[in-house]
């Protein structure tokens, strides 16, 4: 192959990565814009990230603290998608049983003030007891607030809770700062199991898994801390993210396949034009085009195999009509599939795509090293200049 043909070739490619620069900036303003509009709306309809706060109880203006907490959270996943990306909303129903003592020897009025996660929040079936029997409530600031009398040297069970929705995490603040807590539990049954905990929560003291997801229990008979109980909702793969990954390092892939492709034509001897490097480009674009564009509109893993399907039917159909050798055809259709296919499918693993495609890098490697291992280079390269000679003296001859 002549210089200038492999000058033309990376004048094409970089054409193409530039357009693949475009898409990927698009693909990301898009994502952003549905982000900003995404969260709210879902916020709004759904519910936000639940914080629920252990309540204060109080007698005289004094605080009086909570001498056992047992506490139940079941989630029910229930994952929204709004254009390129998808919400980690959930339903919660919590239920909470709580120790108060009166230690003084008269009975007294106590005050219990419970705040609500949000202040915008529905929660359905909420209601306060008193050692089964119901209490009147009222609310305040986005606080619900209970009062009944605590016979002295006494311990009631106040047993509080209701079920509301939720968006991507669910957190328990026991104590308001740096306390002290006794005789707590906190169970959290899950109908799913790619959930995480956030770097600042505590992790639980026991897990199991159940049929339908997991059980986790944070059980401690006195604790000094400040740390909230959380858990952060599993979250699935995002097309608008990993559409964009793919433009971006789209160039890559592209350079690999017309190395290839360069080698293979070479060795083969077989004529490929720069103008059929350019349109082969073009069936990679359409692979990210149609890809970007689909992604929003079905599922993530049926939009990559339509897109992958019509971009080795372009390439694969163009090259039939454009090369006459078959082992040609064969070896850049394969060729197409290993560097568009599978190295944009590696992009759906999050931590492995580096070392995917490097591992891809050495095996292409390999397979050339030692495909062209016997090829004398210096007798092809002679050949290749005594050719074009002859072709140039053929063209004087003809013309004279």
């Amino acid at each position: 192959m002549s210089v200038h043909r492999l000058v033309g070739i990376f004048v094409i490619f970089v054409v193409a990565a530039f357009g693949w620069i475009l898409l990927g900036g698009s693909i990301e303003a898009r994502t952003h814009q549905a982000d900003g509009s995404g969260w709210e709306s879902v916020g709004s309809l759904w519910g936000e990230p639940q914080i629920q706060s252990a309540p204060s109880f109080s007698a005289n203006g004094s605080p009086i603290p909570i001498a056992s907490s047992a506490i139940t959270a079941d989630f029910d996943l229930d994952q929204r998608r709004r254009g390129l990306l998808w919400y980690s909303t959930y339903l919660v129903d919590f239920t909470a049983v709580y120790g108060v003592r009166n230690a003084s020897s008269e009975t007294t009025q106590v005050t219990m003030r419970l705040p609500f996660p949000t202040a915008s929040g529905i929660y359905d079936g909420f209601a306060v007891t008193v050692d089964g029997t119901t209490v009147p409530i009222r609310y305040s600031e986005g606080a619900a607030i209970a009062s009944f009398p605590l016979p002295a040297e006494t311990t009631v069970r106040v047993e509080t809770g209701y079920r509301t929705q939720g968006l991507a995490e669910w957190r328990y603040v026991a104590t308001d700062g740096v306390g002290v807590i006794d005789d707590f539990s906190l169970v959290m049954r899950t109908d799913f199991d790619d959930f995480d905990f956030p770097s600042d929560g505590v992790s639980p003291t026991s897990r199991q898994a159940t049929d339908e997801g997991w059980e986790l229990t944070w059980r401690y008979d006195s604790l000094v801390g400040g740390r909230p109980i959380a858990i952060a909702m599993p979250e699935p793969l995002n097309p608008g993210p990993i559409a964009s990954r793919i433009s971006f390092f789209a160039p890559v892939s592209l350079i690999f396949y017309f190395a290839a492709m360069v080698l293979v034509t070479a060795i083969r001897r077989v004529n490929i034009h720069p103008v059929n490097f350019a349109f082969l480009a073009a069936g990679f674009f359409a692979f990210h085009l149609l890809f970007a564009y689909l992604v929003d509109r079905m599922d993530l893993l049926t939009a990559f195999a339509i897109s992958s399907v019509v971009s080795v039917a372009l390439c694969v159909s163009y090259l039939r009509l454009a090369v006459s050798d078959r082992r040609t055809l064969l070896e850049a259709a394969v060729g197409q599939f290993v560097f568009l296919v599978l190295f944009s499918f590696s992009f759906f693993f999050e931590g492995n795509t580096g070392l995917a495609i490097t591992i891809g890098a050495i095996l292409t490697l390999a397979y050339f090293m030692f495909r062209t291992a016997h090829i004398n280079w210096s007798e092809m390269f002679e050949r290749s200049a005594m050719e074009r000679a002859e072709k140039r003296a053929a063209s004087r001859y003809s013309k004279q």
